[in-house]
């Protein structure tokens, strides 16, 4: 139930929410997705790809999860490995509860309805593991727009709606977090007056670690933007909660945990920039950039080999990502 420092497993880690494992790329502990199961409701945060919606029903069946009371499908952000799927769960849903709602803002409403120059530059990098995309109808979405304001305290956010457990009662809020892409939302359930969870999704890097609280960048082409990433980490860090989900991947416990993380990983951003300008400066080829800092991205991860056959492809692309960024290449 989360007391150890980092959750990876599949299952409740609370009285209301439960982890679930999708197997991304067929493989353990690279995607994350949540359900939080209230009294009356539940929602979906997140939800791969078209090819792990699978898995999502699954576990919802074999746990009893009803989806006629399924009220939201809560994004994270447009791209395909964490929404891709909407428009699939979304019709699976509909013939449950035909008034479920995608509760996501504008931007990401557009993305995901516009997703072939995402989808193909995706298949570079991923191949076949990209799924399928497909619009989705106007009337599947409830469009919000995120707090802005949230580092002025809890009691300065905007609650959107309020759902009861058995034991308490849960504000559901959402926090505008741009950075790894301009449209990033962070769901966030306030209980008690305090921040009992945050999905951080991809706001405050990846998680490849089982152990140890070691991150690496979200710095994927084309949107990252590392100017409103850090402004956006100094925001979310004044906000710690008492456990939070990344995308990539499951679940730190506890504050202090929480606040190692974040300098942590504030630290290795300006570190990882620093070291592709120098890179780049000493010879302007993206190849060498990345086999330069490739070693010291390898240590950071428990995944390696045939656990995670994709992670020079991932290191390629927050590399590149952070390149753009820096005006060395174009989209």
């Amino acid at each position: 139930m989360g007391h150890e420092i980092i959750t990876t497993s599949t299952g409740k880690i609370n009285e209301y929410l439960h982890h679930i494992d999708l197997e991304e790329f067929g493989k353990k502990r690279i995607l994350s997705s949540f359900i939080a199961e209230f009294n009356d409701f539940s929602m979906f945060l997140d939800c791969g790809s078209s090819l792990e919606v699978s898995h999502l029903l699954t576990y919802a069946n074999k746990n009893k999860i009803d989806l006629s009371r399924v009220k939201y499908l809560i994004t994270t952000h447009h791209h395909f490995d964490h929404c891709g799927g909407m428009w699939k769960l979304y019709e699976t849903i509909k013939k449950s509860n035909s008034e479920v709602k995608i509760l996501t803002n504008e931007k990401t409403k557009e993305l995901l309805n516009n997703y072939e120059f995402h989808l193909n530059r995706a298949k570079r990098t991923f191949g076949d593991y990209i799924g399928e995309m497909r619009p989705i109808e106007d009337k599947a979405f409830k469009l919000i727009d995120p707090e802005e304001d949230f580092e002025y305290g809890i009691n300065s956010i905007d609650i959107i709606d309020n759902f009861e457990t058995k034991e308490s009662e849960i504000n559901l809020a959402i926090l505008k977090t741009p950075g790894h892409t301009y449209d990033h939302q962070c769901p966030i359930f306030i209980k008690d007056g305090e921040i009992d969870f945050i999905f951080y999704g991809e706001a405050v890097g990846t998680i490849y670690h089982s152990t140890e609280l070691l991150t690496m960048p979200t710095s994927m082409p084309t949107f990252f933007n590392f100017e409103e990433y850090m402004l956006t980490l100094k925001k979310l860090k004044d906000l710690i909660p008492l456990r939070a989900g990344f995308g990539h991947f499951g679940v730190v416990n506890g504050k202090k945990n929480l606040q190692k993380t974040f300098s942590e990983h504030e630290s290795l951003m300006r570190d990882f920039r620093s070291k592709v300008i120098q890179y780049y400066s000493e010879k302007p080829e993206t190849r060498y950039v990345v086999n330069k800092i490739l070693p010291s991205f390898i240590h950071r991860t428990d995944l390696i080999g045939d656990a995670h056959p994709i992670m020079n492809n991932l290191i390629l692309g927050i590399v590149y990502g952070m390149m753009m960024d820096l005006g060395y290449r174009k989209t």
